[in-house]
């Protein structure tokens, strides 16, 4: 299953991961800008969400004032992230893209280019990381910066492993919700279960299957160096996942 599968897939339950889907956003959102005022000030005004899914962090800035716009791999997602921000009277702007072609999509340049939630270990090796951070670069103004959010792996970590989320209730419906890990070296297999009890007899398993590389936080702050940005930095304890902050021609 491609990245594009997996999330096209995974788009219908995507809220599910959370307790309260609207309560997370604009908890997310808050805790971005209290980092992003911190380390820009006032000069951040445009954010490109370079891997948006269905729009949890890009609507969630857009309600705070931030001119966003967001693109991804998969155009499942991004057709629900458009519901979803018109729902909420919000204007962003959503386009397909690769983060690894993040800049022939995009025509225009940035003060902030984010990607959250761990979608830059999708990308399997050193070079395809590297690559998407260049894109990164290239895709954000001077005086801006890029920020991503990702899992803090485990070096040590092998063999099977089951993460739990808990169980949803979604209208008459409830969900166990849980993920499964199999390690194959630094790459591990993962397969999200959605266990639908509908009332019934029976239930139903709606189940994806992705791939990711469970790289260290200290190897992609060395990536996104490489990439091109300065005075690039780990934050820990302002977001659900470690933050990865850099900055375009010097420190804000």
């Amino acid at each position: 299953m491609s990245v594009a599968d997996f999330y096209e897939r995974l788009s219908p339950f995507y809220h599910l991961i959370y307790q309260d889907w609207a309560a997370s956003m604009q908890r997310q959102a808050s805790q971005l800008d209290s980092v992003i005022r911190e380390l820009w000030g006032d000069r951040i005004k445009t954010v490109l969400d370079a891997a948006c899914g269905v729009g949890t962090q890009a609507i969630g800035l857009a309600q705070l004032g931030y001119r966003v716009a967001a693109s991804d791999i998969s155009p499942v997602p991004l057709e629900r992230a458009k519901r979803e921000a018109a729902s909420r009277g919000v204007a962003v702007t959503f386009s397909l893209a690769d983060l690894r072609a993040l800049s022939s999509g995009h025509s225009t340049t940035f003060d902030l280019v984010i990607a959250c939630d761990n979608s830059i270990p999708h990308l399997l090796s050193d070079d395809e990381i590297r690559a998407a951070f260049r894109e990164m670069y290239s895709c954000t103004a001077d005086g801006g910066g890029c920020l991503v959010s990702v899992r803090d792996y485990d070096p040590s970590e092998a063999g099977t492993k089951v993460v739990p989320y808990g169980l949803r209730t979604d209208g008459e419906r409830r969900f166990v919700v849980f993920q499964v890990w199999e390690y194959q070296g630094p790459i591990y297999n993962l397969a999200m279960y959605f266990v639908e009890d509908a009332g019934g007899p029976e239930c139903t398993t709606h189940v994806m299957r992705s791939r990711y590389y469970a790289v260290p936080v200290v190897r992609l702050v060395e990536l996104m160096t490489e990439g091109g940005f300065h005075d690039v930095r780990r934050i820990d304890g302002r977001f659900f996942q470690p933050l990865i902050v850099g900055f375009k021609n010097g420190e804000a």
